[in-house]
């Protein structure tokens, strides 16, 4: 639903958390007082009023309460959801909101469940005349519109390989550290990449080695999750895309247990300073490095979510689940985020 005859509406589900902080924050900024939905009226007041916006309407709605999760969407323009694990708890909200015809995103890293957003809810989607956009982190939303870029620059169909890189070694939250562990086997094994017209899961056997922005020696990678795997495809002449991470890091993974889990903080490091990389590999050996560089995964991400909320409630999207570079100009986009110290570029190499 999108009224361009007042200003937008927005709800939240997910306020309480650490990126819900973010998010409150900048739709503050923006002039802008969100409909908070969740199951604690006492936990989303205090959240609002932290935040600064004490006249927040509370709407509550369990996750398994589908008609109370409609009725607390129905009347919004856009809809912006901030929780762990979605694969597991997304799709009763993002039904809910496709019937109470609200435009949708949310801050999904999880392969599994954007599979789902795009197989299963984008066709009732587009019946509903909704826009779903999902996976709207620093992550996927960066990488999907700098394939859109890069890829053309190549003159022919390209390899990609998606890699997230702590500039800081900072460690995330512990909403992401649940994430990781109900989706443990699948981050293990590197989830989905995308070869010649399908999704394969298994080993990745192309581009063992990296070299980063400012690295003069190469990194062993190996493959990794990228949602934006699923998302490339759709709109990008690609034969080949997936996800990389360092070896190294990789292999923490494997000691990882609910126990560890108790030991991790509740709130990530200060300093989370990343690049996004999309290494682009064309005919005849041409290669191209595309980089944005952030200072902040969690309010980088809370940023994009908001921007993109706000794009949606302000109308001329089409219907259905779209990839961000099939909703919004890839430039533009990325331009518009330089305000807030997230920068982008592309280099032929």
């Amino acid at each position: 639903m999108t009224n361009t005859d007042r200003t937008p509406a927005i709800a939240l589900y997910g306020a309480t958390g650490h990126t819900g902080g973010y998010i409150l924050a900048e739709l503050r900024r923006r002039g802008l007082t969100p409909i908070l939905v969740g199951r604690n009226a006492e936990r989303l007041r205090a959240a609002a009023d932290a935040a600064g916006l004490p006249d927040a309407e509370i709407r509550i709605a369990d996750l398994d309460d589908h008609a109370a999760l409609v009725a607390a969407f129905t009347g919004a323009d856009g809809f912006n959801r901030s929780v762990f694990a979605l694969v597991y708890l997304g799709g009763g909200v993002l039904a809910a909101a496709i019937e109470a015809g609200a435009h949708y995103t949310d801050t999904s890293g999880e392969q599994q469940f954007l599979r789902r957003v795009l197989d299963e809810y984008g066709p009732r989607a587009e019946k509903a005349g909704v826009t779903v956009i999902s996976g709207v982190t620093d992550n996927n939303l960066a990488a999907d519109l700098l394939a859109d870029l890069t890829a053309p620059r190549l003159a022919g169909p390209v390899e990609l390989v998606v890699t997230h890189r702590s500039r800081s070694g900072g460690n995330g939250s512990k909403g992401s550290a649940k994430t990781v562990l109900a989706n443990l086997d699948w981050f293990r094994n590197g989830g989905w990449h995308y070869e010649t017209g399908e999704l394969r899961t298994g080993a990745a056997a192309r581009h063992r080695e990296l070299t980063f922005p400012g690295d003069t020696a190469p990194t062993a990678v190996t493959k990794s999750p990228q949602s934006a795997a699923l998302t490339i495809p759709r709109h990008t002449d690609v034969t080949y895309v997936a996800g990389a991470i360092e070896l190294a890091y990789h292999a923490n993974l494997s000691g990882f247990t609910s126990d560890a889990l108790d030991l991790i903080p509740d709130a990530p490091d200060s300093d989370l300073r990343y690049d996004v990389i999309v290494d682009a590999f064309g005919p005849a050996g041409a290669r191209a490095q595309a980089v944005v560089s952030g200072g902040d995964s969690y309010r980088d991400s809370a940023l994009l979510t908001v921007e993109v909320a706000t794009r949606l409630a302000a109308g001329g999207t089409r219907a259905g689940a779209l990839a961000p570079a099939e909703a919004f100009d890839a430039a533009e986009f990325l331009d518009a985020l330089a305000p807030y110290g997230i920068t982008w570029s592309i280099a032929l190499q």
